[in-house]
């Protein structure tokens, strides 16, 4: 599931960077992943830009999924950004977003596999206004990561029984 990539410190809401780059940027700065330097964090912001380079992330509905492979992490690992504002990002719509789920993948052959499912499962999840709103006016990373398990749950025993029909 895409939410096992997250954890209540990889939510940060009220970013306030203006546009794609800034908000990438600005959310690798709040990253605590361990032993992760300076020189690794630049590097990959390098990463994520180069892959909107070959197109946006950005899917409508006010939700983007930047990510990568990046060849210095044995893990993969993952982080949410929510801006009340939106953030200007290239897009097929021209629409701000307001929800951003930064994956970063480690360059082997099970990531593949792996972000193929992770992006998906973030994309249904974030598509649903609902869980939209509800991150946006969330007061705290406890509340939005509370928030994100249980809709999780939700959706997963939803997709569980409409198969087994």
């Amino acid at each position: 599931m895409w939410h096992h990539l997250l954890h209540e410190n990889s939510i940060f809401l009220h970013l306030e960077a203006p546009n794609a780059e800034a908000a990438l940027a600005e959310m690798i700065a709040l990253l605590q992943e361990p032993g992760f330097h300076s020189k690794q964090k630049s590097r990959l912001l390098e990463f994520l830009l180069q892959r909107e380079r070959f197109g946006t992330t950005a899917l409508g509905d006010g939700i983007a999924l930047p990510h990568c492979l990046f060849p210095e992490i044995e893990s993969s690992f993952g982080c949410l950004g929510i801006s009340r504002k939106g953030i200007s990002f290239p897009s097929l719509g021209g629409e701000p977003v307001y929800a951003l789920f930064m994956s970063v993948f480690p360059e082997n052959g099970t990531a593949h596999a792996e972000r193929f499912m992770i992006l998906r499962e973030a994309e249904i999840f974030l598509r649903d206004p609902f869980v939209r709103q509800r991150l946006k006016i969330s007061e705290s990373s406890q509340e939005a990561y509370e928030l994100i398990l249980r809709e999780s749950a939700h959706l997963n025993s939803s997709f569980r029984f409409a198969g087994n029909q």
